[in-house]
């Protein structure tokens, strides 16, 4: 697909590696304190939000507001804040600092870098602070409301078109392999975010776009682009570092060919067609091939120079990364197999998938670059206690925390599987005392998981601070080694054809396939009128997150019997996005009218001001902060779910 030529990194750019020639300085410091600052803090969210799973009642008892703190909001501003604030910044400071080192050119425009980078960091903490004080949009990676998504579009619309500006600039636009993954990555960012914003799409169709967005922005920008980093850091550091033509091609288009598709992995025997399923099994294949394919050009450029690595932090903090960049393709592939989501979907395993990506690999591919970038801009080095004082509280941490998710789903869905079998008690109301007491110990496990991978990114944000202010002159190593190339215009349009495909086959045929007629359970149950106290209700459900832990999806399979009829596409016909749910931390509410316990609105306003009166085992926050007209209107229509 591309020109099999090698070249070596330009002699402009191997004579000359300070910040004034390549402009990048400002822009990367900038976006370098910008990640850092959203790592502490989304770690602080997702950690906190991980503790109420085990301590519900933790933050209100340290005098926090219950509303601002409480569950539903706390786990999607976490991940917000990790994936477009840390992660996306983090790896953005990385592109910054390398595309003009290896294409030889002065970045374009280093005033609009600045600007850009200054609109990511504004846009992703507008969006956090929007759900933290209850103003989330609702669905999974769609939280954020339409201004904090229109900035942030334009950020990244403005960083893809810098990025490929200077490429322009330099040798005719030819562009080493690292520089394909680096080129490519903003596009695909753009790209795969701007699907999650398009507006007007509910119910089924909905979870389908938020699927795929969440999927497309994960794989086609940040394990693309910091596959990338992780290339041009082994080049840079390694001396002699040789790779694969071969494997570095396929690791390439394989990414971009199957990582996207496997957001049909949250859908198996969903209200969606059973073909979903069946792609995310492939693609989850492909995905495995795509991270060994890069992995093994990684050992094979360090195949002779392990040496190099004892005393290098960006190269032991890359290699932790691929370790679970391994890993987690094969948690996401195990999970889409039919036989193992009858018993772990809706449990805490998928969390572990997320945790092992975002948390895991990629956390530590972004702590890479800017072990590697910060330093380089500012003429420092990292020492190696650095590193280890960074990595090894991260990795036990992590490690920890995706262990106890897995465990913890599989104690889960087997508890619910053995007792509907067995008829000892009820998937929902006081029988989910079982499902409850399964998960709290591994709930502990997680929390002391992620308190420790806390310290290593407080330890990396303490260090990292001294770069961030140049010092001296800036140091980098030696030149790219000839690798194979490709003209950077005919790449970027290669990919964008391929992402038009993917998004036509993984997102809007599956959405134009579940909109479906709306059913008599969608008019009659799931219909209301315009500033009612039902709709009302309905947006309080999703704006506080409730359905971060309740689904409201019956599935035709034995765990969910007894929970009423199979869900159908058309049953969401009137649904916004989120109501589908992602998780069972509490029971199904799809048929809740239905139950003795819960069918009364006087009864789920009692239970949503304090769930632990009648059990006190349950881990629900308390919604007591919500004014008394708000808690009428969620009783109202969790009450009404027939």
């Amino acid at each position: 697909m591309t020109s099999t030529d090698t070249m070596s990194l330009p002699e402009a750019a191997a004579a000359s590696d300070d910040s004034l020639h390549f402009g990048t300085g400002l822009a990367t410091r900038v976006a370098g304190l910008g990640a850092i600052g959203f790592l502490v803090f989304g770690l602080a969210v997702y950690g906190a939000a991980a503790a109420l799973l085990r301590w519900p009642t933790l933050l209100s008892d340290l005098g926090l507001s219950a509303g601002t703190y409480s569950y539903g909001r706390l786990a999607p501003a976490g991940v917000n804040a990790l994936l477009f604030g840390w992660l996306t910044l983090a790896i953005a400071a990385v592109v910054l600092h390398a595309v003009p080192r290896i294409a030889g050119a002065r970045l374009f425009f280093p005033l609009a870098a600045l600007g850009v980078v200054g609109l990511m960091i504004l846009g992703a903490g507008a969006g956090v602070v929007a759900i933290l004080l209850g103003e989330g949009d609702g669905g999974r990676f769609l939280e954020m409301p339409w201004y904090a998504d229109a900035a942030l579009l334009a950020a990244y619309f403005g960083f893809a078109v810098l990025v490929l500006a200077t490429v322009r600039r330099g040798d005719a636009g030819h562009l080493p392999l690292p520089g394909w993954f680096l080129v490519v990555g903003p596009w695909m960012l753009f790209l795969s975010f701007g699907a999650g914003a398009v507006p007007g799409i509910e119910g089924v169709p909905a979870a389908i776009q938020g699927a795929f967005s969440g999927a497309a922005v994960t794989g086609l920008w940040v394990a693309l682009a910091g596959a990338g980093a992780g290339y041009y850091i082994i080049s840079r550091l390694v001396s002699g570092a040789e790779f694969h033509e071969r494997l570095g091609r396929i690791g390439f288009w394989s990414l971009l060919l199957t990582w996207a598709w496997t957001s049909a992995r949250a859908f198996v025997y969903g209200p969606v067609g059973d073909w979903m399923g069946t792609l995310s099994v492939l693609f989850g294949a492909g995905v495995i091939v795509a991270a060994i394919t890069i992995a093994t050009d990684w050992a094979f450029a360090l195949r002779t120079r392990w040496g190099a690595v004892a005393g290098s932090p960006p190269l032991q903090l890359l290699l932790a990364g691929a370790a679970f960049f391994l890993v987690a393709p094969v948690i996401g592939l195990v999970s889409s197999l039919h036989s193992v989501s009858a018993v772990t979907q809706f449990t805490p395993w998928d969390t572990a998938y997320e945790q092992a990506t975002l948390l895991g690999a990629f956390t530590f591919w972004a702590l890479a670059g800017l072990a590697y970038a910060l330093p380089a801009e500012s003429g420092r080095v990292w020492r190696p206690w650095m590193g280890r004082l960074v990595m090894w509280p991260a990795v036990l941490g992590i490690g920890l925390a995706v262990g106890s998710r897995l465990v913890g789903g599989l104690q889960q869905g087997y508890t619910w599987l053995a007792g509907v079998h067995s008829g000892s008690y009820e998937n929902f109301g006081d029988g989910w005392i079982g499902s409850a007491a399964s998960q709290s110990g591994v709930n502990l496990v997680q929390a002391a998981g992620l308190a420790l991978l806390a310290l290593g990114a407080l330890a990396a944000a303490v260090l990292s601070a001294r770069f961030l202010i140049a010092r001296g002159e800036p140091v980098d190593g030696a030149a790219l080694p000839a690798m194979i190339t490709g003209r950077a215009p005919v790449i970027v349009r290669r990919a964008v054809l391929l992402f038009a495909i993917t998004a036509l086959g993984a997102f809007v045929l599956p959405a134009v396939d579940a909109d479906r007629p709306a059913t008599l359970l969608a008019d009659t149950s799931r219909s209301f009128e315009e500033g009612s106290v039902q709709e009302r209700g309905r947006q309080l459900y999703v704006s506080e997150g409730c359905w971060y832990c309740h689904t409201q999806q019956v599935r035709a399979i034995v765990t969910d019997v007894g929970l009423g009829p199979v869900s159908r596409p058309g049953d969401y016909a009137h649904d916004p996005a989120g109501t589908l749910g992602i998780q069972r931390v509490g029971p199904d509410l799809a048929h809740t009218a239905d139950r003795e316990d819960a069918g009364s609105a006087s009864w789920v306003l009692n239970h949503l001001i304090d769930p632990r009166v009648l059990r006190p085992w349950s881990v629900m926050p308390s919604y007591s902060y919500l004014t008394q007209a708000e808690l009428t209107a969620l009783a109202a229509y969790v009450a009404g779910l027939e």
